[in-house]
């Protein structure tokens, strides 16, 4: 536990050093960008949403910057494996989720003003969405970017425009109405989880819902390992 615990560090460590001063600046510009944004929203939920969004594209930023800087090749001339530096990548990508997430805290708490409760973001149920859409988006853009580059992320972005496109397109043709239909599927999913909770208990359902976001990242980082393997510099 202790190894596997220092092998985590240490790439978490070098991200710090490496990239301090890109890390300082994107906090700073998202604590300015809070500190207006959490007294703009009266509805905590869509602010906590936007924020989890906001914050999970951020967590690209050291992957960005070692493609800026040309330093993945002398990386991987390292004695460690692919699968080491992709986990790396997860860790310091958690990292600075879990900082920017108590920047968040503390800006509800202190920015006069403000609507949001910081013990409200903290109960376990804002902690579990907070998760998820993380994770959602994580899961998604980190295997593309590590594979692409700044490309991936941009290749990633641009199938969720298509994907969008696409859905309006359809929604035209068959005379429906997008903004009806995806309200009527949040509906439905929503119903699907309040059974499910019923079903579980609480404590149950939120213990299967930390599962599957672990078995989530895990197969994202999986096919992080499987992709970056493949990537020649």
């Amino acid at each position: 536990m202790t190894e596997a615990i220092l092998r985590n560090w240490i790439p978490l460590r070098r991200d710090l050093i490496l990239h301090r001063r890109t890390l300082v600046l994107v906090a700073v510009m998202y604590t300015a960008f809070q500190a207006w944004f959490v007294t703009s929203f009266n509805n905590p939920m869509v602010w906590l949403v936007f924020n989890c969004i906001y914050f999970s594209f951020l967590t690209v930023t050291p992957l960005t910057a070692d493609e800026k800087t040309q330093t993945l090749p002398w990386l991987c001339t390292l004695p460690v494996t692919r699968a080491d530096l992709v986990r790396g990548r997860y860790v310091t990508s958690w990292a600075l989720v879990l900082a920017l997430y108590a920047v968040s805290v503390a800006l509800a708490a202190l920015m006069p003003g403000s609507d949001i409760s910081p013990v409200w973001m903290l109960g376990p149920d804002r902690l579990l969405l907070v998760a998820g859409v993380v994770t959602f988006i994580i899961a998604l853009l980190l295997p593309f970017t590590i594979r692409f580059g700044f490309t991936g992320m941009l290749l990633t972005l641009v199938a969720a425009q298509v994907l969008g496109g696409v859905m309006l397109v359809v929604a035209k043709i068959t005379g429906g109405d997008l903004g009806s239909g995806i309200s009527a599927a949040v509906g439905i999913l929503r119903e699907g989880i309040f059974a499910l909770r019923g079903s579980l208990g609480v404590l149950g359902f939120q213990l299967a819902l930390l599962v599957v976001l672990f078995l989530a990242n895990w197969a994202s980082y999986r096919a992080s390992v499987w992709l970056f393997r493949r990537r020649e510099f």
